[in-house]
This record gives structure tokens, C-alpha cells and sequence, in this order.
């Protein structure tokens, strides 16, 4: 079974992880910077690289569906006990907060499904925070705690392209498109069209491409440039541009976006919803890219465009 948890990659922390002493790793010449900025030790990331490396080449390679369901459930089942998993929430505190009161306009009265659940954060911050006609969540794997809970649904099944006699008014991709490879995108996003309502809404949140690599492979290069692709789980990193035009492809009428300013987008600009061509713009100039990639606090770059997409059918 396919067995994709996203909240993996979403914490990616094994409890008390100790950072080690900095290796001469010629090979991952920032493998120093990502440990310390995940509080991973360097012999995890190395070792997880090798097995996402492994992986991420033989499910771009494989052409047939079911082998690669195979193999995202040998890869996971792999990957699990190298990095540990932290089902709790971080510091006590629930990081999906911010994103329910960026997307209260399309969440507040509707019915909602997040694709990819993992642990439930996501739906379990709309459960306290907002009115909803109903909550489901759908996941290969839901923890025993979540199985019975009294407010929000929760479906144990494989997300790529599980039918459902019902449809739903806003649907979530949360961190997940990039776990999988562009045709089982492609049949997911077409399964999620299906699912929706007329002038139901999907949101997407993802990591820009243009400003990665955002995966393991960060400890061969952190340089937040683009310059080097993922290698590692992440197998369909992606832009803007390259979204909305698949998206529209796929039959969704109007693909619009936040305004990307860190922080402000979560309170006074919430409620902002801009045409993409203007992030679009941005990421076919390299003159701009270079500007935006040079804006940095602590090393660290401060506009990194994550991929934030509403699209509506």
C-alpha cells in the first residue's frame, strides 16, 4: 500500500536529536547548515539521502501505476525509522493555524477535505477556529487517535485517486504534490477536479522550485538558488507558471494567488487574492529572481515564493 505521510516531511525531527560535530562530508559541502536548521545529526541526513536518492530515480524511471505504488510504500517504509517520526504538535503548538486564517474566505461555511492528512493538524485548527458544513480527511495511514473522532471524518485509503460518492466545496493539497511523480500529480489533481463542487475551490501549498532544493538534497546545496534540483523524496518540485498552466489544462476556471509577503500575508493581507501572472512574472525574470534570492536574513532567504495556488472550478 502507499503508504505517504506528509507530516513526515513536514517536521522531519527525531526527539532529542543531538547535532554532531561537523564532518568533512565532501560530497554534502552544507550538510553542517541543514542539520543544524532541522536539529537533525549529519549520519541521519546522510543516510536518508542515500535511500531518497535510490528512490526518487527508480519511481521517475517506473512507467507502470501500480509498481510505483509499490515502491512509494517500500521507499516511506524505508524512510520512517531512519528519520523517526514526532506525531505531536511542535512546541506544543499548531503551525496550521496560520494557514486556516490565511484561507478563512474559502474555508468558512464550506465542506472541506484534506488530501494527505497526516496527523489531522490542518483539519483539527478549522475544526476550532471556523463554521464548516463538514470535515474529512483522507490518508494511507490515520493514527488510531483520529479514527474516532466526534467533529472531523477520517478516511484511510490511497490519496492519488480514491472515488467518493460525495463532493466536497474546498479540497486541500497540503506539502503533498511534490511527493509524487508528475503523472500520479497529474491523476490526483485530475481526481481531486472530479470531487469538487461547481465553483468548488482547491487549494494547493507546495515549495517553489526555483528556490530549492527543498528536500534532503539541501545538504549538497542551501543556497536557496534553484540551481541544483531535488534528488531526494521530493520527485515534482514545481513554480506558479507550471501550476496554474496544468491546472487550467486540467478544466479549473480561475487560478489566483496570496500576496507573498512573509508575515503581512497572514493578517492585514489575508484576505488578498491576486492573478498569478504577477508571481508568474517574477519567476521568468532572472534579473528579479536574482533581486528576491539576495533578500536574506541570516543567510536565510526571506521571499522564497512557496507555490500558494487557489484554483476554482
Amino acid at each position: 500500500m502507499f503508504v505517504y505521510k506528509k507530516s513526515i516531511f513536514l517536521t522531519l525531527r527525531t526527539e532529542g536529536a543531538k547535532m554532531t560535530k561537523k564532518h568533512d562530508y565532501l560530497e554534502f559541502p552544507d550538510i553542517h547548515k541543514y542539520a543544524t536548521s532541522e536539529n537533525l545529526s549529519e549520519e541521519v541526513l546522510v543516510k536518508a539521502f542515500g535511500v531518497e536518492e535510490q528512490y526518487h530515480r527508480l519511481l521517475l524511471k517506473e512507467a507502470d501505476f501500480d509498481n510505483r505504488v509499490q515502491l512509494y510504500d517500500e521507499f516511506y517504509s524505508q524512510l520512517i525509522p531512519i528519520y523517526g517520526r514526532d506525531t505531536s504538535l511542535i512546541d506544543g503548538v499548531n503551525h496550521k493555524d496560520k494557514y486556516v486564517k490565511l484561507f478563512s474566505k474559502e474555508l468558512e461555511n464550506a465542506s472541506v477535505i484534506d488530501y494527505g492528512c497526516g496527523q489531522g493538524h490542518m483539519l483539527q485548527s478549522i475544526d476550532r477556529q471556523l463554521k464548516t458544513k463538514g470535515l474529512l480527511g483522507i490518508d494511507v495511514v490515520i493514527p488510531e487517535g483520529l479514527k474516532s473522532h466526534k467533529t472531523i471524518r477520517f478516511i484511510e485509503s490511497n490519496i492519488i485517486n480514491h472515488e467518493f460518492e460525495e463532493q466536497f466545496d474546498v479540497a486541500f493539497s497540503d506539502n503533498v504534490l511534490e511527493h509524487l511523480v508528475p503523472k500520479d500529480a497529474l491523476i490526483h489533481l485530475e481526481n481531486i477536479y472530479k470531487n469538487l463542487t461547481t465553483n468548488g475551490k482547491l487549494i494547493i501549498i507546495m515549495p517553489n522550485r526555483l528556490f530549492g532544493p527543498w528536500d534532503v538534497t539541501r545538504i549538497k546545496d542551501y543556497s536557496q538558488s534553484g540551481k541544483l534540483a531535488a534528488q531526494g523524496g521530493h520527485v515534482n518540485e514545481s513554480t506558479h507558471t507550471e501550476m496554474a498552466r496544468q491546472l487550467k489544462e486540467i478544466g479549473f476556471k480561475k487560478v489566483s494567488t496570496i500576496l507573498p509577503i512573509p508575515k503581512l500575508k497572514y493578517s492585514i493581507f489575508k484576505n488578498v487574492r491576486i492573478d498569478t501572472y504577477w508571481i508568474e512574472k517574477i519567476e521568468n525574470s532572472s534579473a528579479l529572481l536574482k533581486l528576491f534570492r539576495r533578500i536574506k536574513v541570516r543567510g536565510v532567504c526571506q521571499l522564497k515564493f512557496p507555490v500558494t495556488l487557489i484554483a476554482q472550478k
